[in-house]
């Protein structure tokens, strides 16, 4: 198939991209009379339209909703209620694109404290019938004994129960959940703990607001079935763990690995792991002289694994099979990788030139006077959105 290339110019507040039944969910995220609200917007590449989805709910920014199952059809959202008392009911809304119709997955009553971002609510959608819903507020009192300073609750709700389940597992709620990504139709990824790196609430180098931070793989039916024992352990596959002075940054699966990066920032060291968890395989990075504000340097591109490092002048990407500098940039400054697809800037007086390379033989296959904003791609089909 023949690679297309869709430049969609976009301006504004754009949030999140997601492909859900062969169209793309634009996300965007806006203050409305101090209200931090999401706005869903469907685009049919095919049709060329785009449509709002459910134009008078508005959909609550302050529910983080991460979809944790393969594959997903549903778009989901969450909406408050302010009550009489104060107190605010949360519904946790699946829509159907196909039929254009939503539905309510469950609802909750939390306090005042999810309207100013004291407390944040985060969802996992486990399957179209489970979600896994956290609470996380921040704990002020100052106590030798406390490790971290953030109070997590979790609990597992089944919409064909309705009879939500609290979770009691030592790990998850004393250093709450990071992440959930689906690996395939049934296998997860699960990152637990956060670090300063991350999250504003915790101190920098404060070994006492320390959370432990690891990174597991297990399979969704193991998982919920635990939780629904209400054990106090659960034991998944554990790849690495962390605590105080080293942090795990947000790993990422992409095609047969997981990727994420160990940072030692007192050293400015951090090593870089690819885990191939379809064979079991490992790879390992290290990387000297850190720069903090660009730490993601770890990339799968087209399964194979890669770093990226500056290297007198030029940027390089180094793979990791066979330990050579396939892909060097001279004159441009490195963007982002979509899919098999390498973007630049060059710049040309006060302007700069959005170029595009295609992976592996990185031939010029675009070159606009834009800049990025942000790109997904489904299929062999890439979309890529501009400022102008």
């Amino acid at each position: 198939m023949d690679l297309q290339i869709n430049l969609i110019k976009k301006q504004g507040d754009l949030y999140d991209l997601i492909t859900r039944e062969n169209k793309i969910l634009e996300l965007y995220h806006r203050e409305t009379k101090g209200f931090s609200e999401l706005f869903f917007y469907v685009y049919d590449p095919k049709k060329n339209t785009i449509t709002e989805i459910e134009p008078n709910i508005k959909k609550a920014a302050l529910v983080n909703i991460h979809v944790s199952f393969k594959p997903c059809k549903d778009v989901y959202y969450g909406v408050f209620h302010i009550l009489d008392d104060g107190s605010v009911d949360v519904e946790i809304y699946a829509y159907d694109l196909s039929e254009k119709e939503s539905r309510v997955l469950c609802s909750f009553n939390e306090t005042a404290d999810v309207l100013n971002g004291q407390k944040r609510i985060k969802v996992f959608i486990l399957s179209p019938t489970q979600l896994l819903i956290q609470t996380e507020i921040v704990d002020n009192q100052s106590a030798d004994s406390l490790m971290g300073n953030i109070i997590f609750s979790q609990a597992l709700y089944d919409t064909e129960t309705d009879t939500p389940i609290e979770i009691i597992e030592e790990n998850l709620k004393n250093n709450g959940i990071n992440s959930i990504i689906p690996l395939n139709e049934t296998e997860i990824m699960i990152k637990t703990g956060f670090s300063f790196l991350e999250d504003s609430r915790l101190s920098f180098g404060s070994e006492k607001d320390a959370l432990i931070e690891s990174v597991y793989t297990t399979s969704i039916s193991k998982f919920t079935a635990d939780i629904a024992l209400q054990l106090t352990n659960i034991d998944m596959n554990l790849l690495t763990s962390t605590y105080f002075d080293k942090y795990i940054l947000k790993p990422e699966v992409k095609d047969d690995y997981i990727l994420y990066t160990v940072a030692n920032v007192n050293d400015r060291e951090s090593d870089c792991v690819f885990y191939n968890y379809v064979t079991g395989e490992k790879l390992t990075a290290k990387n000297a002289d850190i720069d903090l504000q660009d730490m993601r340097v770890a990339y799968v591109i087209n399964n194979t694994p890669y770093v990226r490092k500056y290297i007198e002048n030029s940027c390089e990407f180094v793979n990791l099979s066979t330990a050579e500098n396939d892909i060097s940039f001279y004159d441009e400054d490195f963007v982002d990788v979509l899919g098999n697809l390498f973007i630049t800037y060059r710049r040309h007086g006060k302007r700069n030139h959005m170029r595009i390379y295609k992976y592996p033989h990185m031939d010029l296959v675009a070159e606009e006077k834009c800049n990025y904003i942000a790109g997904i791609t489904h299929d062999n089909n890439y979309y890529i959105y501009t400022d102008r």
